[in-house]
């Protein structure tokens, strides 16, 4: 048995010898000396186990030294204690020091990254999800301090998590902006932190000296994202602007930019990790939901991410978990699930694990609760989260133990191992758990080479006509060309309705173009208004836009055009969240009203994005067959993505004071203007006068963090 396989077999209570270290070394070095740089990997994971030996005190005394020796070999600096080397070691070690809200090293990789960047080159870098990504973006913030930056995240939930760090290191130089409607000083130096969606909705960045994109994988069509054109498009249009440009991912072997594409890119790819990971293969066991309670019930109180396909499942395994007493007893806990029944619904059975440090995180979270969840996680007031793939693009966080316990994701696809690695990727966390558990419950996915295309560099001519009609005619080969000029004619649609609603699908815009057309034929009043719409003139539009939905696969919690207009209506009548919550689960799911609080999740998330994303579309379409009827649904669709409510109410949910906090606080402050008004005016209250909560309070002190 070789020194690595002891190491990873080594039992918690036993002792590393003299001798055994001395092994360690000689392998060690010897795979290092091999190696044309520091990035062996079973050096690599020797070091790492030493360090975990280390801390849980299985290292001889006089052997201490060796083992940051090594660990300095292997570039781990942010491990190892400067104190102990010789003057030029120190030296060394402080050349990977970086001073930002406090004095950080990096690891000699990251370092690496981080000098092409600041030589100024574009670089496309595949890394391992705890490599540190984010850093290298701080550092080169600290180093160069360009003027604008231009950040693409894929998600809300990173856009926030994104602006709190962004926010505690940089706020005193920059403006982070991070919402379609944040005013824009072209005089200050600025942080754009948007999903693409956002940043091609604003027109207003013109120059951008570095441009971030981070999960760089989504641009490839064969990732089955449907937000993949909106993603090329946004490169295409910021990638010109940019002086230099910076993309991330994890696990991507190879890139092709084609042969069109004119500029330069530095891609680096490694597999340097800062953690490592014991797997544990239950696959072979029949009863794997037995198995699992066992295994997470012999990890104790560590930090527990299991992973599930659907929000559903999550919700059953949250019963399970309490059913077996897993978990501990959490004060803090017992207070959030009052709080969730209190001002969400009594029925809602999201809060159960609460009180045993238990919970779930996926997509119809509200984001306020979704980000408290993940923030308790971290601070081990929540010891186990059950969460779905926003594992993968939506949670930043690590775990002692990662469970991966289904093999599909959404119910569809199984996991392949793109979505695997990246799962595993969660387990350990740097300087707290060198070594990490992963459990598998089903057989892993095959290794297999993740390669990224990204059509608007590489082939623009052939890709989707969404894309095609955003590229300028004359990027086109002559076949691209012909193809981009035929589609209006070809689909009946006009070339701005192409450019901006393509993503929703040209089949499914022809197909609203085609009950549009028959109404304005036949009742034109129900298309051609202004501002807010009748009742008929709502039921019309709703009902088209559940054509798009459905055309596209939507979920949106219910079954007809007539019920989404009617549950619209009453998400605008009713004052409060939670009143509208009883009124969704009574009207829509009497007898199941769990269902019907997920269902009304379901359709609050549909009136953020989906729909109003369909009723822009649909007024596009409206007019481009009526030109000089003037229809103008903007008010309306603005109203619909905040749900009636004052803008600032949706934009502090994000910030994570919940919407139903936010009602409550509202008639204490002096109509804010936006989400930076709202959160000063609250930092300003008197808590203890309102006499409000201490998961209130708690709440509203997390989001005044920075």
């Amino acid at each position: 048995m070789t020194i690595l396989e002891r190491l990873r077999r080594l039992e918690p209570a036993a002792m590393l010898s003299a001798n055994d270290i001395f092994d360690a070394m000689a392998s060690a070095g010897s795979s290092l000396a091999d190696s044309d740089d520091r990035e062996d990997d079973e050096a690599l994971e020797i070091s790492i186990r030493l360090l975990e030996a280390r801390r849980q005190g299985q290292i001889p005394e006089d052997c201490l030294a060796v083992v940051e020796m090594l660990a300095e070999e292997c570039g781990l600096y942010p491990y190892v204690n400067s104190d102990k080397f010789s003057l030029f070691g120190q030296a060394v070690i402080e050349a990977h020091a970086v001073q930002l809200d406090e004095k950080l090293y990096l690891h000699s990789k990251q370092m690496e990254i981080l000098l092409h960047l600041l030589a100024g080159d574009n670089v496309i870098l595949s890394a391992p999800t705890s490599f540190g990504k984010s850093m290298l973006v701080d550092a080169f913030l600290a180093y160069k301090s360009p003027n604008t930056v231009v950040m693409l995240l894929p998600t809300i939930a990173l856009i926030d998590e994104t602006r709190r760090r962004l926010t505690r290191r940089f706020g005193d130089r920059y403006d982070i902006i991070t919402t379609v409607t944040d005013a824009h000083d072209p005089h200050l130096p600025t942080i754009f932190v948007l999903t693409q969606e956002r940043f091609l909705q604003r027109k207003d960045v013109k120059k951008i000296d570095l441009l971030f994109v981070d999960e760089f994988y989504k641009l490839d069509p064969t990732r089955q994202d449907d937000r993949y054109e909106s993603l090329n498009i946004a490169l295409y249009r910021a990638l010109p602007a940019s002086k230099q440009c910076f993309m991330a991912g994890p696990h991507i072997k190879t890139i092709f930019l084609g042969d069109q594409y004119r500029g330069n890119f530095r891609f680096v790819q490694t597999e340097y990790r800062t953690v490592s990971v014991n797997i544990f293969d239950r696959s072979s066991r029949d009863d794997k939901k037995d198995a699992l309670l066992s295994d997470l019930a012999g990890v104790g109180d560590e930090s527990s991410i299991v992973f599930t396909a659907t929000p559903g499942s999550a919700q059953n395994l949250m019963k399970e978990f309490v059913a077996e007493e897993l978990g501990t007893e959490s004060r803090i806990g017992s207070q959030l699930k009052a709080w969730i029944a209190e001002n969400y619904h009594p029925a809602w059975p999201v809060g159960d694990g609460t009180e045993r440090a238990i919970a779930v995180h996926h997509g119809r979270l509200p984001r306020s609760l979704g980000q408290l969840f993940i923030q308790l996680f971290d601070r081990g007031m929540i010891k186990i989260l059950i969460c779905t793939s926003t594992l993968v693009e939506g949670v930043n966080t690590s775990a002692a133990n990662v469970f991966i316990y289904d093999k599909k994701i959404n119910h569809r696809a199984d996991l392949d191992f793109f979505s695997f690695a990246n799962i595993r990727g969660r387990v350990g966390r740097m300087m707290r758990h060198f070594v990490g558990r992963a459990f598998l419950y089903y057989t892993p996915p095959e290794v297999v080479e993740t390669n990224v295309e990204i059509p608007i560099l590489a082939d623009p001519a052939s890709s989707s006509d969404y894309i095609l009609m955003n590229v300028e005619s004359d990027e086109l080969s002559s076949a691209g060309k012909s193809r981009k000029d035929k589609l209006p004619a070809a689909t009946g649609l006009s070339i701005t309705v192409l450019q901006e609603h393509g993503a929703l699908g040209i089949d499914n815009l022809m197909l609203a173009n085609s009950r549009i057309r028959q109404t304005l034929k036949d009742n034109p009043a129900l298309l051609l208004w202004k501002g807010f719409p009748t009742k008929e003139q709502r039921i019309e539009v709703a009902e088209i836009a559940v054509i798009i939905a459905r055309a596209r696969g939507e979920q949106f919690g219910m079954g007809s055009g007539k019920q989404v207009a009617w549950s619209w209506a009453q998400l605008q009548k009713i004052s409060t969240l939670p009143k509208y919550l009883r009124w969704f689960e009574r009207t829509f799911a009497p007898h199941d009203k769990a269902k019907g609080i997920d269902d009304a999740f379901r359709f609050l998330q549909a009136c953020e994005f989906a729909f109003p994303r369909s009723l822009a579309a649909i007024e596009a379409l409206v007019l481009m067959n009526e030109p000089l009827e003037g229809a103008n649904y903007g008010p309306y669709i603005s109203s619909l993505e905040s749900w009636f409510r004052p803008s600032w109410m949706k934009q502090v949910d994000e910030a994570g004071i919940p919407l139903p906090l936010a009602e409550r606080l509202a008639r204490h402050l002096a109509a804010p203007v936006n989400r930076q008004d709202a959160l000063r005016q609250i930092a300003r209250l008197d808590l203890e006068e309102l006499g409000l909560g201490e998961i209130d309070e708690l709440l509203i002190e997390l989001a005044a963090e920075k």
